[in-house]
């Protein structure tokens, strides 16, 4: 939904390949600005796991693959 309602995609792929196709919902701008400022107000801190470099992105899936890290993977892309 965040790129539009369109979505051009060969069915004929993905019916022969079994491809899952699960969608997601984002809630609206104001309710995120409310997570945040209540996430603040009360120094709520999201559980993070391993910090991975841009250039280390395919370890970083190989993490994810393996399924044992606690708390989400992130990638830096910063220098």
């Amino acid at each position: 939904m965040l790129s539009g309602l369109a979505m051009d995609a060969s069915l004929g792929a993905v019916v022969t390949r079994q491809i899952r196709l699960q969608g997601i919902t984002v809630g609206h701008r104001d309710g995120f600005e409310a997570m945040l400022t209540a996430m603040q107000q009360h120094q709520i801190k999201p559980v993070t796991g391993d910090v991975f470099s841009f250039e280390d992105l395919k370890a970083a899936m190989d993490s994810l693959r393996q399924g044992g890290h606690f708390g989400k993977i992130m990638i830096d892309f910063t220098d």
